[in-house]
């Protein structure tokens, strides 16, 4: 099976040296609704993903994904 891998938003985001209100703003929402979706505390659409992906220069959404055992 094949789940969102939260904590790769977290990776992208340090590695871009952003902070999660500069990401919040390139979204249109908070910097702990950005928090919330890196915990993986609430669901992110697939419109979303597809914004941070291009906010992270990372558009294999088949990174955003592991295989759980």
């Amino acid at each position: 099976m094949w789940v969102f891998d939260f904590d790769r938003l977290r990776q992208l985001r340090k590695q871009r040296k952003m902070h999660q209100k500069d990401v919040g703003a390139q979204l249109g929402c908070t910097a702990s609704s950005i928090s919330k979706i890196e915990l993986g505390e609430t669901a992110v659409t697939a419109e979303d993903l597809a914004r941070l992906a291009n906010i992270y220069d990372d558009k294999n959404l088949a990174d955003f994904f592991v295989q759980k055992v």
